[in-house]
């Protein structure tokens, strides 16, 4: 005579109550490799930049660099240097995975510009943003 097909599933629940932790770790271990995937997508991860301002890059006195995604400024960072920039600078960022608008204002001697510029997180290496704006 054959078992009744609810047999197989006594079998695994007495199995169950005689090792518990078994089971624990077993459910553990399956959703850390379904879920972990996705969490580690939102993780912020180190970007490591480097600003390039041009050949003009001695008359700027003060850059404010912000990270927009999807409309929000995530963060943002202020450089000042009173006796100009160097022509590149660099600087570090955490950010999660995502496409930035990375929007640049510099203000120079008597004059404001803006710079945007597309980033795309994670990336490897150094970035270079470059923010000079070159006349048409």
């Amino acid at each position: 005579m054959s078992q009744p097909p609810i047999a197989p599933i006594d079998r695994f629940l007495a199995a169950l109550r005689a090792h518990p932790r078994r089971f624990a770790l077993g459910v553990l271990l399956v959703g850390v490799l379904v879920v972990g995937p996705m969490l580690g997508d939102a993780v912020p991860r180190d970007v490591h930049l480097r600003y390039a301002f041009g050949p003009e890059h001695a008359s700027v006195r003060e850059a404010h660099v912000a990270f927009v995604l999807d409309g929000a400024e995530i963060q943002a960072a202020r450089f000042a240097r009173p006796d100009g920039f160097p022509d590149r600078l660099d600087h570090e960022v955490s950010l999660a995975p995502g496409r930035y608008r990375v929007e640049a204002t510099l203000r120079a001697d008597g004059s404001l510009r803006r710079v945007e510029r597309l980033l795309r997180v994670p990336s490897d290496g150094v970035v270079l943003l470059d923010l000079y704006e070159r006349p048409r």
